[in-house]
């Protein structure tokens, strides 16, 4: 025997009412696979704020790391692939402060996506929805508030990239 048991009923409940989730999303967590033998390493260049957007304190160029060891992904990404740490807590529970996103630019971001855009000059991870009137950024936790960007309005908007995997800082 291994030792491993599986979690029972009430433990589910106590760590759902400890972490304030719902049970069912407790157990729709996707557990990443490990990286093989054909993992990529991937810079951490930086990090971003979940939810709000906030001042870019680096240029992205490829391949600087600023932020610690390149990460391993078992997915399949571009050549520009970047790594970046999560800061704040307005993608939880999916994604926690500290966890690290590998950000994809080559990969376009569609309805629900969670991705990486500037407005601005000021970056923000949330995910992303594109209507004919308005671009609506939308945090995953319902204590913040969605963004919406008119597209009558002249300001200066883009998508970096879509988030493609996830390393939780476990």
């Amino acid at each position: 025997k291994s030792g491993a048991r599986g979690i029972g009923p009430k433990t589910l409940n106590k760590l759902a009412r400890a972490l304030n989730v719902d049970e069912l999303e407790l157990m729709k967590v996707d557990i990443p696979p490990r990286p093989g033998p054909d993992s990529q390493k991937i810079p951490v260049i930086s990090w971003v704020q979940a939810g709000s957007f906030k001042e870019l304190s680096d240029i992205w160029p490829a391949g600087v790391s600023g932020e610690g060891e390149p990460v391993q992904s078992a997915k399949k990404v571009s050549s520009g692939a970047f790594a970046l740490r999560v800061d704040g807590d307005s993608m939880a529970p999916r994604y926690l402060p500290g966890d690290v996103i590998v950000v994809d630019p080559a990969v376009a971001c569609d309805n629900g996506s969670p991705c990486v855009c500037v407005l601005n000059g000021e970056a923000v991870f949330i995910l992303f929805r594109e209507t004919e009137e308005a671009i609506i950024l939308e945090p995953l936790n319902g204590k913040y508030p969605e963004i919406v960007i008119r597209k009558e309005r002249s300001v200066d908007f883009r998508v970096v990239g879509k988030v493609v995997d996830l390393i939780a800082n476990i």
